[in-house]
């Protein structure tokens, strides 16, 4: 019912805005695998205006932003925004191209718009960026005998993407139940098991007590990765391959 309720929503927004929607997802925690009772539904969608919008003198907006409207939260990029995010290493993208969650598709474009994403994917920068999430969601429960478990699973999930990206050098899955296998700690795995059957069943704002051998060992992976992080090397940008990826998207 609600995935009618979207689709046909977003085929609204493509007459009023006067765009085409390249692709559209779900996002956030009921894409990652971990949604709590009162989940909003992160809609994300790539769209294209008419070729004659790229060429006016004025710029148009690259984004599209919507109120969130009954438990809706629909926000969308301009293709070309896309592509500048991509040279910027932003994980985003590469995250809405494995969402498990389709509301539309377009099989042939996400296809080469991943092989374009992967071949410009700056591991550095981009583990770089899920540690300094696992800093943030630490810095909230630092002083605090009780967390939010949505909060714990934020930094869990971040910390995992840059375990990933360290040791396998690609793009880390968008799901949790990929990124756990990396978990060698059987004590570990099994408390994150068993609060994930909790996060299922409770709301976004439920509290846990701290759990100090999780946060530690959560604190003890995320130094280990700064320092390997650090160690992995740069890469340049072939911006003259998102330029024909550009050219050829706005010209179908």
């Amino acid at each position: 019912m609600m995935k009618k309720i979207i689709i046909d929503r977003l085929r609204q927004i493509e007459k009023e805005e006067k765009i085409d929607i390249l692709f559209a997802v779900e996002s956030g925690s009921r894409a990652w695998g971990f949604p709590s009772t009162d989940s909003d539904y992160d809609v994300r969608f790539i769209y294209k205006r008419k070729i004659n919008d790229y060429l006016k003198i004025q710029p148009m907006d690259d984004f599209i932003d919507f109120k969130i409207t009954d438990d809706l939260d629909f926000k969308a990029w301009d293709i070309q925004k896309v592509l500048r995010l991509i040279l910027k290493s932003n994980y985003s993208i590469s995250e809405y191209l494995q969402s498990p969650i389709h509301y539309i598709v377009n099989d042939r474009f996400e296809k080469d718009l991943l092989e374009l994403v992967s071949s410009q994917f700056n591991a550095r920068k981009v583990s770089a960026h899920y540690l300094g999430i696992t800093t943030k969601k630490l810095i909230e429960i630092e002083n605090s005998e009780m967390l939010k478990l949505k909060s714990l699973f934020y930094a869990l999930r971040s910390v995992l993407s840059a375990l990933w990206i360290v040791e396998k050098r690609t793009i880390p899955p968008m799901e949790f139940k990929d990124l756990v296998v990396l978990i060698e700690k059987e004590n570990i795995l099994s408390k994150i098991k068993s609060y994930w059957k909790t996060k299922e069943k409770v709301d976004e704002s439920y509290l846990i007590n701290k759990d100090e051998e999780l946060i530690n060992w959560i604190l003890k992976l995320k130094s280990e990765l700064k320092e390997k992080v650090e160690e992995i090397p740069t890469i340049e940008f072939d911006k003259a391959r998102v330029d024909e990826f550009f050219i050829k998207t706005i010209g179908e």
